[in-house]
Parts: C-alpha cells; sequence; structure tokens
C-alpha cells in the first residue's frame, strides 16, 4: 500500500511542477473552469458532462505529455537541432488537435443549450 501512495505522491508532485511552470497548463485549467461552470449553467446531462470529462482529461493529458517531450528533448539537444524542432513541433500539434477536438464537443455541446436560453 505504501508503494501505491508513493507513486500518488510523484504524481501530485509531477501535476505540481507542471502547473507552476508550465503557462500552457495553467490556460487549459482555466479554460476548463470556464467550460465547467457553461455546463453548471446550461445544465448539461450526466452524459454530456461525462463527454466534457473525458475530452479535457485527453487535452490535460496530451499538454503533459508534450511538456515531458519538451524537456526531453532540451536534454537531448541542447544546441538548436532541426530534429529537435520537428519532435517539439509535432508534439504541439497532438497538444492543437485535441484542443481543437475538445472545443469542438464543447460548441456542440453547449451551443444549442445557450441558443435554447436566449431564443
Amino acid at each position: 500500500m505504501k508503494r501505491n501512495r508513493v507513486g500518488f505522491n510523484y504524481a501530485l508532485a509531477g501535476l505540481k511542477t507542471a502547473i507552476k511552470q508550465e503557462f500552457n497548463i495553467r490556460i487549459h485549467l482555466s479554460i476548463l473552469m470556464i467550460v465547467f461552470f457553461m455546463g453548471w449553467m446550461a445544465e448539461v446531462s450526466l452524459t454530456e458532462w461525462a463527454i466534457i470529462v473525458v475530452v479535457s482529461g485527453v487535452v490535460l493529458t496530451v499538454e503533459l505529455i508534450n511538456t515531458v517531450i519538451e524537456y526531453v528533448t532540451d536534454v537531448l539537444f541542447p544546441n538548436y537541432d532541426q530534429l529537435a524542432k520537428q519532435i517539439k513541433d509535432i508534439s504541439a500539434a497532438a497538444v492543437l488537435i485535441s484542443s481543437i477536438t475538445a472545443f469542438t464537443v464543447g460548441l456542440l455541446i453547449l451551443l444549442p443549450k445557450f441558443w435554447e436560453i436566449i431564443s
């Protein structure tokens, strides 16, 4: 049991480090808070909440993986290198795709509800 707690503590330490040091993580978390507030205001269904939570989790996970890839790339390539640039660009593209997907899901769920409210 202690071993599991230690692993969990490392995970929390990593999350704390990412939030503290990575601007993009803070941006994603801020947007997530806004989306959660909008979902609460729009009274989304349990299924819609599940979808929002899953796509939000994917975005945050991909952003964390992107951060790790950037750190490892910086260690492996201390000087500018074209391959390092490509690694970082492709990793960032994964974040972009997951973010666009989450944004689209958010629009599909929230836009009709807010349209109904203002109509």
